[in-house]
């Protein structure tokens, strides 16, 4: 029996990187699992390939939130998990005495709101089925600070604050809510933004930056195998927790 087994979890952002590779994970375990992805292209072929369901999905605006909530709804029956990847930053976060406001209007949104929509139109559903797990990707940048990606660390802290009020408002209904921060993860947006120290593009960083992580950057599997046991019964006493997955680097 799959660590997952009669659970049905929705992904956010699964199209690709860390949440495309978690649809696969979850449904080896034995989920049932709804890809919510902007992206219909990208969405429909994870889904494709792992054996997912699909809807489109923009986590940034309240009614296709819900509409992601109802349609795993009506495809499943119940939602157990909610695994909230959709996220990123732009290499235009800057000092915030320069960065255009645009950036924030960007940012916030798609790093804090969605998470925060998502949650609204899922979380009671779980407390009608019995109880679930959420689980929100922050971020590094939320636990050490980060520069001079201001917005992005503020957006990415928020979601910590957020995880935690969750814990505490839901966990006698039966929902756990509990945050991951990774590093950097050699995702395909991660790839194709960061350059090789020849190459003249400052603004998208080095991989020399690589080198400062103590085992080496992460794998997408590292980050949705944590999300694994997250949303799974091993971690039952598990709630409100803030979980660093960056080889220590915000410890020393």
């Amino acid at each position: 029996m799959g660590r997952l087994e009669g659970k049905v979890a929705i992904i956010t952002g699964a199209g690709s990187g860390i949440a495309r590779v978690a649809t696969g994970i979850f449904i080896r375990e034995g989920a049932k699992v709804m890809v919510a992805e902007i992206d219909e292209a990208a969405g429909a072929a994870t889904a494709a390939d792992a054996g997912a369901a699909f809807h489109r999905t923009d986590v940034t605006d309240d009614a296709s939130a819900a509409a992601c909530a109802a349609a795993a709804m009506a495809e499943f029956g119940r939602i157990d998990i909610l695994f909230n990847c959709a996220g990123g930053s732009v290499v235009e976060d800057t000092k915030i005495h320069e960065v255009d406001l645009d950036v924030w209007d960007r940012t916030i949104p798609l790093d804090l709101k969605g998470p925060m929509l998502m949650c609204r139109h899922v979380v009671p559903h779980m407390v009608a089925g019995g109880g679930g797990a959420v689980i929100n990707i922050s971020s590094v940048v939320a636990l050490r600070g980060n520069h001079p990606a201001h917005i992005y660390s503020a957006a990415k802290g928020g979601l910590i604050s957020f995880t935690r009020s969750l814990a505490g408002s839901y966990s006698d209904e039966g929902v756990r809510a509990n945050v991951i921060c990774p590093g950097l993860i050699l995702t395909e947006r991660i790839r194709a933004r960061y350059r090789q120290p020849n190459e003249e593009r400052p603004r998208e960083g080095s991989v020399s930056t690589f080198e400062s992580y103590p085992f080496g950057v992460g794998q997408p599997e590292d980050i949705a195998n944590i999300g694994l046991f997250l949303a799974s019964d091993e971690s039952r006493m598990v709630n409100g927790a803030v979980i660093p997955a960056e080889g220590g680097i915000s410890a020393y």
